[in-house]
């Protein structure tokens, strides 16, 4: 285990300081899909959204919450069909291009949200185009934004730079949140600024995402795969801040191309060959998949977008009320993840902190459900020491969902993925998460409408199914180089990632310096299948 401390952390910075900061730039992107996020909740419940649009949430409740399902969701539409894309246009573009390209469709797409319903007509088509436009550009970056930092940052630190996608995204839900709160108490509900502000706003984390961009390097895997080797040469040495022809760069280029050897400019038809031929490849594919299906799962995305609802159901009255704690359920969630990447998962793992975080959003979820349907909330009542701990339970959740399920999917989809397909998994991992979290977005009012205490013992549910599969299914890859963590997925893959659930015989550990692994490859054939075992510096052999 990494020791930890303020001196640690800031040689760390200081050594790879241009990893940190292509990181930094390109997690913009990950805010501005935050910020939409976390604004439209609150948009929902203001009053002049509500007349800009002529919804009544008063005399057709069941309509109003089919219609915000229908505006919440249109925009996961959007983005299932961005992360589609992401795969050609990365593979053709580049992954910085690719980013520039998206933020460029996300802008757009924000004017429009901002603009619409000025004049007379029906207005609700003007909203959901924006929202569809916004949503591709949104849905092409959160595919790309992992695959591009992970190509670009050390194995030392990779987890946590890919995190910092999520820890941007989360404090672009609280930016948004407060802001919602800011234009409620301090612009008119007559007036539609109101809720146009919000929408303007989101425009900011784009064009510096932006402007980030034109100065960062592409991606020193994707100029190999092109056979581009002279620029993969000066992006390695650009963004690990040595000399083009220094010891470092040149190891660390000819690790990246012998992988790639013999996978340069695969056409679509075969990395899916590639992919679903092999056994292990389709592991890897299959678990970023998975992965995100849980993530959704949790249970995050219903209080993101409907946070003030939530509040309400479990005794918090009062629209501003509801607000500024959706607010300082964004604060929470901004510190808990910052904390969790400085502090768990290059410490703690990848893996334990899935275990931990599923094991305690179960919690929270089964209180709230359970609390709802023992102790229901009364209209006018002041709130009881059972309600009260149902509103800390939210909280809990976040501290928990932060530390592992926020995160950690976006790290292992890019981590294990191969380095010839990856872009194609990426996009299918992506996908999946925004098909889903359109799922649940849709879904959410309905179910608190219909099922209500129902919905936190459906997601406390899946939350204990995540960790069974984690327990068994995920290996453990903290400080694996890149090119190095096919091996987790050699032999039985079961009972490998079972075995890296207890931290002593993890096999990562035996794997975090490639150079001193000496690949004995073993073929075992063993009922037809082939084992490959690679001997440990210790002498030990992984499986």
């Amino acid at each position: 285990m990494r020791t930890t401390g303020p001196t640690t952390i800031w040689r760390d910075i200081v050594q790879y300081r241009r990893v940190y900061l292509l990181t930094a730039v390109a997690s913009f992107g990950g805010m501005l899909f935050g910020w939409d996020t976390g604004l439209i909740g609150g948009v929902l419940t203001m009053d002049s959204f509500k007349n800009s649009f002529g919804l009544d949430s008063k005399k057709d409740p069941a309509g109003f919450a089919n219609l915000s399902g229908n505006i919440v969701s249109v925009l996961q539409a959007g983005c299932f069909f961005g992360a589609m894309s992401s795969f050609y246009l990365s593979d053709k573009l580049g992954r910085k291009k690719t980013l520039l390209l998206a933020d460029a469709i996300f802008i757009i797409g924000s004017l429009v949200q901002t603009l619409c319903a000025l004049g007379s007509g029906d207005k609700l088509p003007q909203l959901y185009a924006g929202r569809v436009i916004g949503g591709f550009g949104v849905g092409l970056i959160s595919a790309v934004v992992p695959t591009y930092i992970s190509e670009n940052a050390n194995k030392e630190i990779r987890g946590r730079c890919i995190g910092c996608m999520q820890l941007f995204n989360v404090t672009g839900i609280c930016l948004s949140f407060f802001v919602n709160y800011g234009v409620n108490q301090n612009i008119s509900s007559s007036d539609t600024a109101q809720w146009r502000v919000p929408f303007a706003l989101q425009m900011l984390p784009g064009t510096l995402l932006f402007i980030g961009m034109l100065f960062q390097n592409e991606s020193p895997r994707w100029l190999v795969e092109k056979n581009k080797i002279d620029q993969a040469r000066k992006a390695l040495a650009t963004v690990r801040s040595r000399p083009v022809d220094s010891l470092d760069v040149k190891q660390e280029l000819d690790e990246i191309v012998e992988d790639f050897q013999g996978h340069e400019r695969m056409p679509l038809m075969h990395q899916l060959s590639a992919t679903f031929s092999d056994r292990k490849v389709f592991y890897r594919f299959a678990m970023a998949v998975t992965l995100m299906f849980w993530q959704q799962w949790t249970g995050t995305n219903s209080i993101n977008y409907y946070a003030p609802q939530i509040f309400k159901s479990v005794g918090l009255a009062g629209q501003s009320a509801g607000l500024f704690a959706t607010g300082i359920y964004g604060v929470v969630k901004i510190c808990i993840t910052a904390l969790g990447l400085m502090l768990a998962t290059e410490q703690l793992g990848r893996k334990w902190c899935l275990i931990i975080g599923g094991l305690g959003q179960a919690f929270a979820m089964f209180y709230i459900g359970v609390n709802q349907a023992v102790n229901p909330v009364i209209a006018g009542a002041p709130l009881n020491g059972h309600s009260t701990f149902a509103i800390v339970c939210v909280y809990l959740f976040v501290v928990f969902y932060s530390l592992g399920w926020g995160s950690t999917p976006f790290i292992l989809s890019a981590e294990c993925a191969p380095n010839h397909v990856r872009a194609l998994i990426m996009a299918a991992a992506l996908m999946t998460q925004w098909l889903f979290n359109f799922v649940i977005a849709k879904l959410t009012p309905i179910m608190l409408a219909e099922i209500t205490y129902g919905t936190f013992l459906v997601f406390g549910s899946a939350c204990i199914l995540m960790v069974v599969y984690t327990v068994f299914c995920v290996p453990e890859t903290k400080g694996v180089p890149l090119e190095s963590i096919y091996m987790l997925f050699e032999g039985n893959i079961i009972a490998g990632a079972t075995r890296d659930t207890i931290p002593k015989k993890a096999r990562a550990k035996f794997l975090t310096n490639a150079s001193n692994i000496e690949p004995d490859v073993k073929g075992k054939e063993s009922g037809g299948e082939h084992v490959e075992r690679v001997e440990a510096p210790q002498g030990k052999f992984i499986t």
